[in-house]
C-alpha cells in the first residue's frame, strides 16, 4: 500500500437515544433520499439504473455532493442487507488490491452501526477515522440507509480530500458498493451489488458512469469508502 495512506474506521453503535462520540452525534435520518438530483447537484450511482433510494430492498444507490462552502463531502448509502451496506473508493479499479477506503453502515441485530476503514483481500480493516453529521434509517425486512460528511481542505486550485490532493476541476476516483453479513462483531466478507467498480469524477456530477446501470456479479460497492491518508 502507499505510504501516504492508512485505512482507518470508526465503529459507532446507536442505542435509542443517540449518543456523542468522537466524530459526532448519530440521528435518524429526517428525509427521504431521492433520484431527483442526480446529475444537477449530487453525483450518484445505483442499481438498477434510476431506481428509487426512497427506502425499496431493490435499490442499492449512493451519491456525493462536494459543498465548498462547509469544506465537506456528503455521502448518501441505501441499499439491503440482513448485515450491512458500504460503500468503498479508491484509485484503481480493482479496490481491494489498491488503496481504498471504506464506509460501512449496518444493522445489528436492529441497532445501526456506522463504521470506516478498509479493506484488503475482501478482509474488512477497522480503524477510527473522522466523519460528521452521521444520519441513519433501518427499515423492515432488510434496508438500511444512511447518510454522513467527512471533511475536506481547500487551497488555491487544489481540493484535499482524507489526505490525497486533486485539482478542483477533476477528482478522479473508483466507486463501488458492498454488502455484507455481520456477526458479533465480526464482518462477513463484502459482496458487490454492482459487479465491478465505477469511475467517476467527484468534481462533475455527471461524470461518465455515474448513473448507468452494471451487471451484478459476486460482491456490493459505496460514499462512501476513500483512500485515507496517515495521520
Amino acid at each position: 500500500m502507499d505510504s501516504r495512506l492508512v485505512c482507518l474506521v470508526v465503529f459507532v453503535i446507536s442505542s435509542a437515544v443517540p449518543y456523542t462520540k468522537a466524530n459526532g452525534i448519530i440521528t435518524p435520518l429526517n428525509y427521504n433520499f431521492t433520484h431527483s438530483d442526480c446529475g444537477t447537484t449530487k453525483l450518484c450511482v445505483e442499481k438498477p439504473n434510476a431506481c428509487n433510494p426512497s427506502g425499496t430492498s431493490e435499490c442499492f444507490f449512493a451519491s456525493t455532493r462536494i459543498n465548498i462552502t462547509d469544506k465537506s463531502l456528503a455521502i448518501e448509502l441505501s441499499g439491503s442487507s440482513i448485515g450491512y451496506i458500504a460503500l468503498a473508493a479508491g484509485l484503481s479499479s480493482n479496490l481491494s488490491k489498491g488503496d481504498n477506503a471504506i464506509f460501512v453502515c449496518g444493522n445489528n441485530s436492529g441497532t445501526f452501526f456506522f463504521e470506516t476503514g478498509g479493506f484488503q483481500n475482501k478482509i474488512v480493516t477497522v480503524i477510527p477515522f473522522n466523519a460528521s453529521n452521521i444520519q441513519y434509517r433501518l427499515k423492515q425486512p432488510s434496508v438500511i440507509q444512511c447518510a454522513f460528511t467527512i471533511p475536506i481542505n481547500l487551497s488555491n486550485n487544489n481540493i484535499n480530500i482524507l489526505g490525497i490532493n486533486f485539482n478542483k476541476t477533476k477528482i478522479p476516483v473508483f466507486l463501488e458498493v458492498y454488502k455484507g453479513s455481520y456477526n458479533g462483531g465480526v464482518f462477513g466478507e463484502p459482496m458487490t451489488a454492482f459487479g465491478s467498480s465505477v469511475s467517476v469524477d467527484l468534481a462533475d456530477v455527471k461524470s461518465s458512469g455515474a448513473t448507468n446501470s452494471i451487471s451484478t456479479t459476486t460482491a456490493l460497492g459505496l460514499l462512501a469508502a476513500v483512500a485515507l491518508r496517515f495521520l
